[in-house]
């Protein structure tokens, strides 16, 4: 069964609440009683049920755009750390291919090369029913993420669109800054050889390591399941502290009986909780908006103190001193 990371749909959910349509009748008009609670993922033919009923009640002719536009690298998650600790644009675009599962099941990606100085992406669906609003957020969050990942408004040699001009056409033009052509054959965003070699200022060798690792470990899950990957997930998606007996409770079993399953895999809670905290820990220090009693908020501490003390734990240096790192590499 195609499935959509439970993120993603979310993010789909809060743009449409920012055009005044609550999750209820948009969930009501699409025939899903209700998101999964312990899951991370919910099925495609879902999330199209989603798009379409958001479609019917929004009838805004750029709703995918705007959705695009709306999504934060929290969205992504892993995906969002793997990308930031690559070298280049490149080898970042490189890891979408590579872990685009994590996201959706509903879409490929692939690279071209398309003459000596430019390099297309190239977003194909996967299922028959993709409206163009599905494919305007997928490349509009693209060059977004790109540009959040560079510290700079960079701009594409030019856009591809398989679909017809549906209006809007100056928001289009003001968003992605270069020529867009509707009526193609294939949706693609063609990158400069040179943009694509730019270094990244976010780019940790022993981070791009772990990262990749971890989202190997995931896309293995995808396939197989298990104990420990199901709670990754509900921690994943939840917006609350949760503590090993909430986690059970959503799990569908005792406490006791998480704690014993998870030694079966080699782990504990207290390990996927502390390697969770930590990894959001790091996406959360990038977005300077954030003061560190919000982050230590965000994370479940009931102290700042007691998150300083955990984050030197992880990282041997205080949440102060690897902002401070992270703008001196800018």
């Amino acid at each position: 069964m195609k499935t959509v990371s439970l993120l993603w749909v979310k993010g789909l959910l809060q743009a449409a609440a920012l055009q005044g349509l609550s999750e209820a009748d948009v969930l009501n008009q699409a025939g899903v009683k209700t998101l999964p609670s312990s899951s991370e993922r919910i099925s495609l033919d879902e999330t199209l049920s989603i798009w379409r009923s958001i479609e019917v009640l929004s009838a805004d002719s750029l709703f995918g755009f705007k959705m695009g536009k709306s999504l934060q690298p929290a969205h992504f998650q892993l995906i969002a750390f793997t990308m930031l600790s690559s070298q280049t644009l490149g080898e970042a675009i490189e890891k979408i291919l590579k872990y685009q599962r994590l996201i959706s099941d509903g879409g490929d990606f692939s690279l071209i090369e398309l003459n000596a100085n430019e390099t297309g992406l190239v977003y194909a669906p996967t299922v028959d029913n993709f409206s163009y609003h599905q494919i305007d957020a997928v490349m509009v969050a693209v060059v977004s993420f790109s540009r959040w990942l560079l510290g700079q408004e960079i701009e594409p040699i030019r856009i591809l669109l398989v679909h017809s001009e549906n209006g809007g056409l100056a928001e289009y033009q003001e968003f992605f800054a270069c020529p867009i052509d509707f009526n193609q054959n294939k949706n693609c965003i063609v990158f400069s050889s040179t943009l694509l070699a730019e270094n990244l200022p976010g780019y940790q060798p022993q981070l791009a390591t772990m990262h990749e690792q971890m989202a190997d470990s995931q896309l293995q899950r995808l396939a197989e399941p298990t104990i420990v990957a199901r709670l990754i997930e509900l921690l994943t998606v939840s917006t609350d502290y949760i503590n090993r007996d909430k986690a059970a409770l959503q799990l569908g079993m005792s406490g006791r009986s998480l704690q014993r399953k998870l030694q079966e895999e080699g782990s504990s809670f207290q390990k996927i909780y502390d390697d969770f905290r930590h990894q959001k820990s790091l996406l959360l220090l990038q977005n300077e908006n954030l003061s560190l009693l919000d982050i230590s908020l965000q994370l479940g501490f009931s102290e700042s103190s007691t998150f300083y003390r955990a984050f030197k734990r992880w990282q041997g240096v205080t949440p102060g001193e690897y902002r401070q790192q992270l703008n001196q590499s800018d």
